[in-house]
């Protein structure tokens, strides 16, 4: 027996009369409602539609595919009617109704929808601490030398080849290149004086490098002008500016406080190697009988000493000469010096006035800790960091300024690095992996410490 004849007889009737109370109309009218993103014309799913007429008031939402089919018969009674389109991601559209054409047996009403404004965020990679990140990579260009303005910058100094040859500046910031500058002098490396003015040391001239408007520009200055008058000066306070007579064929020098006011300065600290000092003197007992007499001829016409002579021209040029290393950092309004000859950290006020000394002796065992007589400062945060190198291994060392001693250490993650800069508890360095085809690029790795 069929199934058709197991059903009842009251529901066959049923169905039929369902079947054929259906009007014609609903079968031939059907409108499949449609969104799609106006950019990428991709189906928009869930998008709640509401349709508004005289007759009927629909809510609706387009599915999976982005569409919805509507068979309602009184959605085409009227000829005026409206249909709202809604989504949380895309501005609000709305269709006129009396554009259709009834006499079609399927419409379409595709909706385009406008996606709402929003900013669009570079991919963001954040890593590990102690991970470096690349700050500069080029296929064109290695990195010659770089400093950190005081908002943030990069200022590079570039080569295509050979350092020395086409360089050019670069003004980057984050990994945003904002200018660049060739350079018609072959330039050498970078400095900044003592008010944080960046320049570009040449062959011949000296330029400032000036960098506003996100636009790099470059002055000219006579090199005679800027060693003699801008290099001396080593840091400044408020009412006094701090200078040196160093000269590096001469293993001692004196540093200085100059009054703004009054132009009047003192000698606040001198520094002297007295073991290279002794070396260097008595070069004069070795030199020849001609060299000697040479050397009393320059005593008698400029009244420095024969010994002074030979050792700046002898002495100087052997592998046992080496230059007092002293420097001198301002930090808030403390001035202090790290005298390693005399084994002495010296602490003086803003005004040159000596407050107190303490023992310095973390450059001792340098064979051990791979000292590398230098002293990093980051003029955000006022930390000191000294430089140890060993087996291409660099560490930083944290320096305590009460005890004059190191706090913490953090360990480079690449080896044989250069040109080491920290600025806001980031050290900054050039790299480039032995054996490799890559260019010199500029990392950064955030401080342990």
């Amino acid at each position: 027996m069929s199934p058709w004849r197991c059903v009842s007889l009251s529901l066959r009737l049923g169905i039929l009369v369902l079947f054929y109370g259906i009007s014609p109309s609903a079968f031939s009218q059907t409108v499949v409602i449609s969104c799609y993103d106006q950019q990428t014309l991709e189906p928009v799913p869930n998008v709640a539609i509401e349709i508004n007429n005289s007759l009927m008031n629909l809510s609706v939402q387009t599915g999976p595919l982005g569409f919805v089919v509507v068979t309602e018969p009184r959605f085409f009674e009227h000829e005026k009617g409206i249909i709202y389109a809604e989504h949380p991601m895309y501005e609000p559209q709305s269709y006129r109704t009396n554009r259709l054409q009834v006499s079609q047996d399927t419409l379409e009403i595709k909706i385009l929808l406008k996606a709402l404004k929003q900013q669009r965020v570079n991919q963001v990679v954040v890593n590990a601490p102690g991970i470096p990140d690349t700050v500069f990579n080029s296929k064109e260009f290695h990195v010659a030398d770089f400093e950190i303005t005081n908002d943030g910058k990069y200022i590079l100094l570039v080569y295509p080849k050979r350092n020395g040859r086409n360089n050019a500046l670069l003004l980057m910031h984050g990994n945003t290149l904002l200018d660049s500058l060739e350079i018609n002098d072959i330039g050498i490396n970078l400095t900044k004086d003592y008010r944080d003015n960046i320049h570009v040391i040449g062959q011949e001239s000296v330029y400032r490098v000036i960098h506003a408007m996100e636009t790099l520009r470059l002055a000219s200055i006579p090199k005679n002008y800027f060693l003699d008058y801008l290099v001396p000066i080593v840091d400044s306070t408020t009412s006094k500016v701090f200078f040196s007579n160093f000269n590096e064929f001469y293993p001692a020098f004196d540093y200085f406080a100059q009054d703004y006011l009054d132009s009047t300065y003192r000698n606040i600290l001198h520094i002297e190697d007295r073991l290279m000092m002794e070396l260097y003197r008595s070069e004069y007992k070795w030199v020849d009988v001609r060299t000697q007499l040479w050397a009393k001829r320059k005593e008698i016409e400029t009244g420095i000493d024969a010994q002074i002579w030979v050792g700046a021209n002898y002495f100087t040029q052997s592998i046992y000469y080496r230059v007092p290393y002293a420097p001198l950092f301002r930090i808030g309004d403390s001035v202090f010096v790290f005298d390693f000859p005399s084994d002495k950290m010296w602490v003086y006020n803003k005004t040159g006035e000596l407050i107190r000394h303490t023992g310095l002796y973390f450059h001792y065992n340098k064979d051990r800790t791979g000292w590398r007589r230098n002293i990093v400062k980051d003029a955000l945060t006022g930390n000191l960091y000294a430089v140890f190198e060993k087996d291409g291994v660099t560490t930083l060392g944290k320096i305590d300024l009460t005890k004059a001693n190191i706090s913490s250490r953090h360990r480079i993650y690449y080896k044989y690095v250069e040109k080491v800069r920290i600025h806001g508890g980031f050290a900054h360095y050039v790299y480039r992996p032995f054996e490799s085809i890559q260019k010199r690029f500029l990392y950064k790795e955030h401080l342990l410490d």
